[in-house]
């Protein structure tokens, strides 16, 4: 790797972490996005927020709840780095023979 290269990434992850450590989700939609970031795994986001009390309507979330969310029209930051995230994932998953 290229110095500059590797100065380039410096930058890219002092900035995520910034914004991350820096974020407070004042919604669940956010506190979804904001989990995916995080742990970047749906199902895991989606027990996390349900252990969390978040409910629709009576009924707790499932994952396809969680799925959409973060697939929703990005309305800040970390819900643009959660979409691209999940869209990466998403074609990691679907590349590999089972």
């Amino acid at each position: 790797m290229l110095i500059e290269d590797a100065k380039e990434k410096i930058k890219q992850l002092e900035n995520y972490i910034e914004t991350v450590e820096n974020y407070s989700p004042e919604t669940m939609e956010q506190e979804a996005v904001f989990l995916y970031v995080l742990l970047e795994s749906v199902t895991k986001v989606t027990a996390e927020l349900n252990k969390r009390g978040y409910r629709i309507g009576n009924r707790k979330l499932n994952t396809v709840d969680v799925s959409s969310i973060i697939k929703s029209k990005p309305g800040d930051k970390i819900h643009e780095m959660a979409k691209r995230r999940f869209t990466s994932n998403k074609k990691a998953v679907a590349g590999k023979w089972f």
